[in-house]
């Protein structure tokens, strides 16, 4: 899955660091248990400077379609502060959080996009070698079907880029 409108790809001559994450997620969602992250997603964008970070909760359902997550896409130089969702210098390019969920033999999903609420972004580090962020968020995330959660949290990120 890409999160980028970019197509471009990394040259083959270009070596590439050896990405390490250490991240949490701690949130509440309106009428579910907590969200504690299991597994986090990085990525970057080759062609920019934006990046993608993921959190997943539920990974060890059995069924596989149970799962529950946090998806951020912003430059990787986000300034700090505090951003209103209907700012528009809100510096998110994404954010969501999503669900899936089974009708036996199909999964689907249900993407909940910040409608009302704040970001507030704590840039600790950007530098070639590290990415250290805190964000916490406060929204009312709405879905297709004009469905409304209340998403509340904090994430730490610590992604270290080692050369090979």
């Amino acid at each position: 899955m890409s999160f980028f409108k970019s197509k471009n790809t990394i040259s083959a001559n270009t070596a590439e660091p050896v990405i390490t994450v250490s991240a949490e997620t701690l949130a509440t969602i309106s009428g579910r248990v907590k969200f504690e992250s299991q597994i986090v997603e990085y990525a970057a964008d080759p062609a920019s400077n934006q990046i993608a970070l993921v959190t997943r909760a539920n990974t060890q359902d059995y069924s596989h379609r149970s799962k529950k997550g946090l998806v951020l896409v912003f430059d990787k130089n986000i300034k700090s502060g505090t951003y209103p969702v209907t700012d528009t210098g809100f510096p998110f390019e994404d954010a969501y959080y999503f669900e899936t969920g089974t009708i036996p033999g199909f999964t689907t999903s249900f993407t909940f996009k910040p409608k009302s609420g704040t970001f507030t972004v704590e840039a600790i580090e950007a530098s070639p070698e590290k990415l250290h962020y805190q964000i916490g968020f406060d929204f009312k995330g709405v879905d297709e079907r004009n469905r409304e959660l209340k998403i509340a949290g904090k994430s730490t990120y610590i992604v270290f880029l080692q050369p090979q």
